[in-house]
């Protein structure tokens, strides 16, 4: 398969709060990966493609809210719980900052 992304993602897991919409449901879980364009998360549950979301990044020194939309959900073998790739959506300025500097010192710790 031939992955083209716009943005490079980096391996990494912390606690993040997600919010499913318009339900309102929300869940905590952890990233298993991060970009300035999305995320992977672990979940219990299957969600559809394109099913809105709110997601809380805790960047040690801020929380962050973003906007998001699943761009895919597939089951992990073996196990009763699914990864999802969330694209984020609507990214402000001052988000796309602080994110990107998030992942800065990721890369270079």
């Amino acid at each position: 398969m031939d992955e083209r992304r716009k943005y490079p993602r980096f391996g990494v897991s912390f606690p993040v709060e997600c919010t499913t919409l318009p339900s309102r449901k929300y869940f905590y879980t952890v990233t298993k990966d991060l970009s300035l364009g999305g995320t992977k998360i672990v979940s219990n549950d299957f969600l559809p493609k394109e099913e809105p979301f709110k997601i809380n990044v805790n960047l040690i020194d801020k929380v962050i809210d973003l906007e998001a939309r699943v761009a895919w959900c597939n089951e992990e073998r073996k196990q009763q719980r699914y990864y999802r790739g969330l694209r984020f959506q609507n990214l402000n300025q001052k988000s796309k900052k602080e994110l990107s500097h998030f992942i800065q010192s990721i890369y270079n710790a």
